[in-house]
Parts: structure tokens; sequence; C-alpha cells
């Protein structure tokens, strides 16, 4: 039955394809889509996932990294005598408007960090280095974000909120989820340019000694600052994740487009097979008459489909990796991790065995008589 499956298939290579099409059609989209959005909610946590702190202290209210609310920098004496705490350090993210030249005005993005550790500042850095952003008045902007800065060059001067500020460093790659610059400066630089009150900040890092548990020490502060919000790093990012999920509709949207996509694929092979099933249908006639019972009838609907599948993922595949090594745009980056491409496979197998309900559905109405009379 096999054979047969695999001779009727391969003799009408031009439904073959079609099926093979419909496969890798629904493979790429599954996971190009999947990469998108995966790409995506990352920038959204970008801030979070760069940086080496082990908790972060926030508003109570805090909803999202990039919509900081003040809270007191007194906080930082309450954690520093818990046992367990290697270092506390403040951390500003404040909003700016940047004039440029021709009085053209630019929203951004102003990210302080304490100079001793530099925590949660920027990084790939291509011109310039952490040491520069220590120096007086001194900025980071990246090479994402030049057409919207004027295309700024290190030594270059910007006006931030009505303070001036020196370029002295430019990284690459580094854009968030509503795509607003970021520039990265020393606690006391972001302070004055993003106006935060003085003896406020936006958050607090907590480092944490080797083999102290990130959990109970986030207990711990909670009892010692009640009306802090105390989160690790991975709690964080799915908050931040979360946010601009459920503000945006991000998630209906990619879903329904890998939905239609996955349609398309699934009408595709069925389309393939049921004409198989249509152009053999003395064959299967045949086999009837021959004494083949609906289960081996349906394995070669099976046996084609799968075949169908196979194919398809294999030139699918050859695809997802080639884009997956080569995409390189940040502000709309591809994240396919092994198990999205896994689930992408499965789905496009699901797809196919569904596909060949239909065909099989028209194959039992055949007649074994009409084997003999046609």
């Amino acid at each position: 039955m096999i054979a047969f499956a695999l001779k009727t298939l391969s003799a009408d290579r031009g439904k073959l394809m079609t099926g093979v099409a419909g496969v890798v059609f629904s493979l790429l989209l599954v996971n190009i889509q999947g990469g998108l959005y995966f790409g995506l909610m990352r920038k959204a946590s970008l801030l979070v996932d760069h940086c080496d702190a082990d908790l972060w202290v926030a508003h109570s209210k805090i909803e999202n990294v990039d919509l900081a609310r003040e809270i007191p920098e007194s906080w930082m004496d309450r954690i520093r005598g818990l046992r367990g705490v290697q270092c506390v350090k403040p951390y500003i993210v404040g909003k700016g408007t940047a004039t440029l030249a021709g009085g053209r005005m630019e929203d951004v993005w102003v990210i302080g960090s304490d100079p001793s550790l530099m925590l949660g500042t920027g990084w790939g850095f291509i011109e310039g280095s952490v040491d520069d952003l220590k120096r007086p008045d001194a900025i980071s902007v990246d090479e994402i974000d030049d057409p919207k800065l004027g295309h700024p060059q290190v030594g270059q001067w910007l006006e931030v909120n009505g303070c001036r500020a020196q370029v002295t460093a430019r990284t690459g790659g580094i854009t968030g989820f509503i795509t607003m610059p970021y520039l990265f400066a020393t606690y006391e630089t972001a302070r004055r340019m993003s106006h935060v009150t003085p003896g406020a900040c936006s958050f607090i890092l907590v480092k944490l000694e080797a083999g102290t548990s990130r959990e109970r020490m986030a207990k711990q502060i909670r009892r010692r600052v009640p009306d802090a919000s105390v989160l690790t790093p991975g709690e964080f990012a799915r908050m931040s994740q979360d946010y601009w999920m459920n503000r945006t509709g991000i998630g209906i949207s990619f879903g329904a487009s890998t939905g239609l996509g996955v349609l398309v694929g699934l009408m595709m092979v069925g389309q393939s097979l049921y004409a198989l099933a249509l152009d053999h249908a003395e064959d299967y006639a045949t086999l009837k008459a021959l004494g083949a019972g609906e289960g081996d009838i349906a394995r070669v609907i099976a046996a084609q489909a799968l075949a169908i599948a196979f194919l398809g993922t294999v030139a699918g595949l050859a695809g997802v990796l080639v884009i997956r090594s080569t995409w390189r745009f940040a502000l709309a980056p591809i994240e396919m991790p092994p198990p999205l491409i896994a689930a992408g496979v499965a789905l496009v197998f699901v797809i196919c065995v569904g596909a060949a309900l239909l065909p099989w559905l028209r194959v039992r109405r055949i007649d074994p008589a009409t084997a003999l009379t046609g």
C-alpha cells in the first residue's frame, strides 16, 4: 500500500509540488510570524534583559520598564543592611526631548546608571566605551537612531530638555519596542537631563552575593519596603512584554495572520490530495475490489500526506535556517528559538494529516464495481 501511495503521488508532480509548496508556505509563515513576535517582545524588555541586576525594586504600580515612576532613594538604606546583598545602585529611566538642528525635536529615553558599576548601561559599542560615558555631560547614541537624531558623531553636542550633552560613544542595535532613541549616561547626567526629582530615582538595582536566593531576598525586601514592587529580571521582563502585548493587541494580530497562512497551506495540501484521489478513483476501486479495507485506503492517503509533509518540511526548514542566520534588521528582529521551529514542524504535519480527511471521505464513497465497469 505504501508503494502504491508513493507511486501515485510521484506520478503527478504538479499536484505533488502544489502540496509541497503549501507546506513550505505554512512553515515559513509560522516561523517568520512567530520569530517577529518573539523579537518584538524581546524589545519590550530590552533594558531588563541586558542588565546584570539580580533584583529590580520599583514603584508598586509599575507596569513596564520604560514607563518608570519615581521612588525614594532612601529605600536603598533599608535594603543595604540585609544579609546577602552585595550592592544597591539607583537607576534612572527618564524621558526627554532632544532639540536638533533646524529646530526639529525628537522624544528620547534617558538612561542613567551609577558610575561605580554602570549597571544597566549601553552595550554593543561601535565607537567609544562605557568609560567614555563617565565623562561630564556624556551620552551615547545608537546608529539605528542616526536619521532621527540628525546623524550625530562622537564629539558633537545635543540639547536634551534644555541641557547640553556631548556624544562620547555610539552603540549598534539598541532599540526599544516603540523605537524612541535610548541615550545612555551616568546617573547624575541622566537626572539633570530628564528632570528627575532630587532624592528620587526610577528603580533600585540589587546585586546579590553568590549563592543567595533571589526569591527569598525579594520576600525580605518586600518586608523592609512594603510600598515597593520587588521583581526578578524574569518577572519584570514578562511584565513589560505583557504590557505591550495587552495594550497593542499584537498577539491577536500575529495570531490572525499566522492562522490565515496555516489555512492557506491546509487548502493547498487538501486540494492536491483530493485531486489525486479523483484522478486515481479507478485504482482505489480496484483496490477495494481486491479486498482492501477502509484502513488500507486510509493508510494510502495518510502516506501521501506524510510524504508531502516531509518534503515540504525539508525545503521549508532550509528557508527558515537561511532567514534565521541572515536576518539583521534591528527595528524588526526575528528570533527563532528551537521550540518555535519544532512547533512549526509539528503543526505542518498536523495540517497535512488533517488535509487528508477530505480525500479519504471521497474515496470511501467509491463503489468497487466501477473497477469492473470502467
